[in-house]
């Protein structure tokens, strides 16, 4: 009786053990019952002259809370700036292929993706630089940088209003808003979030091309709607007019 016990113990631990060889997956999504899948990596060129830039975005689809992922960006050359979904890739001195990749997970799961991008010998795209490293002053409700933009000459087909902005020392998310002459080109989107564990930087790149259609002046307006007003809690490192040639100064 005593052996037939164990014999009986060693066939049940034996089933047991088949059963987690042979589904596995099963038993992976008992542990991680969300499904994350990243399908594809958009950039907003293919190919790209040495110390140019460019967005790159990454399609996803997760069925939990998208707060929780974390990404984690990598490329072979060049330089990658921001954080979350979209980035901007900064293009190495030498031209070349180079891949960028992505990695995204919840802490239980991951999935990711790779892209080659060409870089070339071509000179960089030419832009207005309008304003680089500038907090918003954090006194309104709604709080406004204003710059006037000289257009001298569109030396491209497409014109393309690029920003970088980082969520400082605010801890809750913001509203951010662009008019240019009074037309909106962004509607208000939500910036940032609450109580980021690092400094969250939204990048993003509108074709303006509707909007600037001569030489000439232009006024561009960035609004920001703060969760509360934190002195230094927005920082806009960069905005920059691509596809133009002219200059800028800030509104006084």
């Amino acid at each position: 009786m005593k052996y037939r016990s164990i014999f009986i113990i060693i066939v049940f631990l034996l089933i047991i053990s088949l059963c987690f060889i042979g589904c596995g997956e099963d038993v992976n999504n008992i542990l991680s019952p969300e499904t994350l899948n990243v399908t594809a990596l958009n950039t907003s060129q293919t190919t790209i002259g040495v110390g140019d830039t460019m967005t790159v975005e990454a399609d996803f689809t997760y069925s939990g809370d998208i707060t929780v992922l974390m990404f984690t960006w990598s490329a072979t050359g060049g330089k990658i700036r921001g954080s979350g979904s979209t980035v901007v890739y900064e293009a190495p001195n030498t031209p070349g292929s180079y891949s960028i990749s992505v990695k995204v997970t919840d802490g239980a799961i991951s999935s990711g993706k790779t892209v080659t991008v060409r870089v070339t010998q071509e000179s960089p795209t030419p832009s207005i630089i309008i304003d680089q490293n500038t907090y918003w002053s954090a006194e309104a409700v709604k709080d406004k940088l204003a710059y006037d933009v000289k257009v001298t000459k569109i030396a491209t087909g497409k014109v393309t209003l690029h920003f970088e902005i980082t969520q400082d020392k605010d801890d809750f998310d913001a509203q951010l808003s662009i008019e240019i002459n009074g037309k909106v080109v962004l509607p208000r989107m939500f910036i940032g979030a609450e109580q980021p564990s690092t400094g969250k930087i939204t990048v993003r790149d509108i074709d303006v091309s509707k909007v600037i259609t001569t030489t000439g002046r232009y006024t561009i307006n960035l609004y920001i709607e703060p969760g509360n007003r934190a002195k230094n809690g927005w920082l806009l490192n960069e905005l920059k007019l691509v596809g133009v040639e002219g200059s800028s100064d800030p509104q006084q």
